[in-house]
């Protein structure tokens, strides 16, 4: 884009010179064989600088508005994976909250059945009704152990998935950082582009009394103004006399 404003601003200055060159001296055969290009070729490279610099404009704010965005999809996935991660971070602190209770229950089941094992061992009555006794200890000790290596399980699962969702959330909060930041230097970079092209194109002067009353000579090259009709000499600065 830099490169088609830079094209179209050589042909403005060209249509400029040819179009002061034509004014100076019309008698040249050229513009008196062709006087109707004097007018109209000018005009049309004009036309097409001001339609090239609003092209620029309505790029520059077509590029901002959609930045701006995927820049408020990439927030609302951020919003819904957090949300997530939150859910996810409930799930497991209860999880781990019931892999603690089962492992207290389990602890006391076992002492319950090392004490009864130690009571049949003591005593040689009732030895049908204790070992009745540990073996319902024994079941239920099983059915437990099962439902906490189920939990366990469970516990890593949430874990992974609250770990794959933090990662996702660092990654979007990374892209949105940086699309906003593109959007702002590609706004800005294209303000600063269209304002200098434009001040240096606006600036004329017809001689070096004109550039003088304006205060600005003398005119060095590629200072708003210059022109080559200020400047005799060639050596690229005008009205310095």
């Amino acid at each position: 884009m830099l490169a088609l404003a830079l094209i179209f601003l050589v042909l403005f200055l060209a249509a400029v010179i040819f179009l002061v060159l034509g004014l100076i001296n019309p008698r040249l055969a050229f513009f008196k064989r062709r006087r109707h290009i004097l007018y109209i070729y000018p005009g049309a490279i004009i036309l097409f600088f001001i339609f090239t610099m609003s092209f620029m404009s309505m790029t520059s704010e077509s590029n901002a508005t959609l930045a701006t965005q995927n820049n408020t999809e990439l927030q609302q996935k951020l919003d819904t994976l957090t949300e997530e991660k939150d859910e996810l971070q409930k799930q497991l602190d209860a999880s781990a909250q019931e892999v603690k209770d089962l492992t207290a229950t389990v602890s006391d089941l076992t002492k319950k059945n090392d004490d009864l094992n130690q009571d049949a061992k003591e005593s040689g009555t009732n030895t049908e009704t204790l070992e009745t006794n540990i073996e319902k200890l024994e079941k239920e000790k099983d059915t437990l152990q099962g439902d906490l290596d189920s939990e366990k399980e469970k516990n890593s699962t949430l874990t992974t998935q609250l770990s794959n969702a933090e990662d996702e959330i660092d990654n979007l909060e990374s892209k949105a950082t940086t699309s906003v930041q593109t959007a702002s230097n590609d706004n800005n970079n294209t303000y600063e582009e269209e304002s200098n092209d434009t001040a240096a194109s606006s600036v004329y002067y017809d001689n070096c009394t004109a550039a003088k009353a304006a205060g600005a000579a003398p005119v060095s090259e590629g200072d708003p103004g210059y022109g080559r009709h200020l400047d005799r000499d060639g050596d690229g600065i005008g009205c310095e006399w």
